[in-house]
């Protein structure tokens, strides 16, 4: 894959995971707020029911694993998460 082809599935991937983050909060935040923050999901309102919603949403669409072990930090950033599900995918 080329890197303007790998950038494209990122955006993409950033995309609808933020729609799926927006979706497991009921729609607390939008997807542009995710988009658009620096911060952790948590700091943004992220609940501990919202994460294990968006981990069954996230396992079921890009069909991969997100391991609660080890502490797990691509689940509490964005970036991390997006990086996490393009490497399962790729």
């Amino acid at each position: 894959m080329t890197a303007q082809g790998a950038e494209a599935t990122g955006a993409t991937s950033a995309s609808r995971l933020a729609g799926m983050i927006s979706a497991a909060c009921d729609g607390r935040l939008t997807a542009e707020e995710i988009l658009a923050s620096d911060t952790s999901l948590s700091a943004l309102g992220v609940t501990s029911l919202a994460l294990l919603r968006l981990i069954d949403a996230v396992e079921d669409e890009f069909d991969v694993v997100l391991d609660l072990g080890g502490g797990a930090p691509y689940l509490d950033s964005f970036p991390l998460l997006v990086a996490h599900v393009d490497a399962g995918t790729s």
